[in-house]
């Protein structure tokens, strides 16, 4: 015959197992308004996370906290569980989680009852009474609310927490190597100050991290092309190469260099995302976290790339490369591995992506702010057409190269200086279009072998 608590732990069990649509419905509701509380615009929060009491954890909880003895019914225990649904709120760093819990009163409304209520959500209720940060039993603070979600009349208890990445880290340390380690009893006061020592470590850490993240948001407003944003474009260079050394030699068996290639990936990056873009602190963690979840993701190289040309673009420059790239694609196995790893790290459109990538290649080389304005003793029209012909060229040298080489950065530096040097030569040479074109061909000759040279 079982003891009696045991038949009210069974009890209790069924009940909250007939309850749990219930639960599951307002693990919902709950995370749905925090999540408007707490946008992706929020640059100090990084995720959400809920879960409901499972029942092994419920079922040591009323055996450790003697819910047999001070309750009389199941619907009476499960009342009192004030942590039946939880939800964390993880934020970046330690100083956030005062931010965030401040943010609370704005938006809870206090009710004469004590608890508040969700200004979003009228079913949803948060103590803000209780003094914050809790003690812990284990000596540490936490910030640690209770609540509960109104469902037909019925109150569901939740607890909200709010982390730092640090304190998470550490909650899980304490739960996995202390509390599930019975064996610690025996060295509780030295494991105590180790532990404790630990955590004034990770303290460190957070402020550390923050002064890297405050360097690299710092350097993100700084939108001058080339050398800028050195910490982010090196993390994202190397980040690729690595990358793509492992999942070539996953798909295929070998890998190749490609840190080159890498580079202008990840400058290319840097142009099309960050150059005066106005969140760059949350895209940049954005690529980071894409570039985690492609580290377990599988890259298939030997797939080929489908490239739909939708229109002819009318700059001769972009038309002539993406006629190039388009051919070689699918043709030459390094322009292959480079395009795959371009889709790969913007995700969508391939069509759009391909034709962004050829027009920074086209800023970062001829610098349209400088070429629009030369050769303006011409009409506009005889301007356009002189400058439509030295693009024209430029590709062509680029595209008779015929090597990877013609998007590395030191490369694409040196074509850039001998293209400005040539067209500021022939600007002030000529006054006017015709005497210009009488030379057309000796031009297109000079300027070929300028570029070709570079790579021959």
């Amino acid at each position: 015959m079982n003891l009696e608590l045991f038949d009210f732990i069974e009890d209790t069990l069924s009940y909250f197992e007939r309850k749990n649509p219930s639960y599951v419905y307002a693990q919902g509701r709950i995370l749905e308004t925090f999540s408007q509380l707490y946008p992706s615009e929020n640059t100090a929060v990084i995720h959400l996370h809920t879960r409901i009491k499972s029942k092994d954890s419920l079922k040591e909880k009323m055996i450790r906290n003697h819910f047999y003895l001070d309750y009389k019914t199941p619907q009476e225990a499960i009342d009192n569980l004030h942590d039946l649904v939880g939800i964390t709120v993880e934020c970046r760093f330690i100083r956030n989680e005062h931010e965030l819990y401040r943010s609370l009163f704005s938006y809870f409304e206090r009710q004469k009852t004590g608890y508040a209520v969700c200004k979003e959500n009228e079913n949803l209720f948060l103590d803000l009474s209780q003094p914050q940060p809790q003690l812990q039993r284990n000596g540490f603070t936490i910030y640690r609310l209770d609540g509960y979600y109104l469902f037909n009349e019925e109150k569901i208890n939740y607890e909200l927490q709010i982390k730092s990445l640090v304190h998470n880290f550490w909650s899980n340390i304490e739960h996995e190597v202390v509390y599930k380690n019975p064996d610690f009893v025996m060295y509780d006061q030295f494991n105590k100050e180790m532990l404790g020592a630990i955590r004034d470590n990770l303290d460190v850490v957070d402020r550390q991290l923050e002064i890297m993240y405050k360097e690299i948001s710092n350097q993100s407003h700084q939108a001058q092309i080339g050398m800028d944003e050195k910490g982010f474009k090196t993390f994202v260079a190397r980040s690729i190469n690595e990358l793509v050394n492992r999942k070539m030699k996953d798909s295929l068996g070998f890998a190749t260099d490609f840190k080159k290639c890498s580079a202008i990936l990840a400058q290319y990056i840097y142009v099309r995302d960050f150059v005066n873009g106005e969140h760059n602190q949350v895209t940049m963690i954005d690529y980071m976290e894409l570039l985690n979840y492609l580290n377990d993701s599988e890259i298939d190289f030997k797939q080929k790339i489908e490239i739909k040309r939708t229109f002819i673009p009318e700059d001769p420059f972009i038309r002539k490369m993406s006629d190039y790239w388009i051919n070689e694609m699918n043709h030459n196995f390094l322009w292959h591995i480079f395009f795959c790893m371009l889709f790969i790290i913007r995700p969508g459109n391939n069509e759009e992506d391909f034709m962004d990538f050829i027009d920074v290649i086209r800023i970062l080389i001829i610098q349209p702010g400088w070429f629009a304005d030369s050769f303006m003793k011409m009409s506009v029209e005889e301007g356009d057409k002189v400058r439509d012909m030295l693009e024209e060229t430029l590709a062509n040298a680029l595209i008779d190269a015929n090597t990877i080489e013609i998007v590395h950065e030191d490369m694409m530096y040196e074509c850039m200086l001998r293209f400005r040097k040539k067209v500021n030569a022939l600007d002030l040479l000529y006054d006017s279009y015709d005497e210009l074109m009488k030379q057309e061909a000796s031009i297109r000759s000079s300027l070929y072998h300028d570029i070709y040279t570079i790579f021959h």
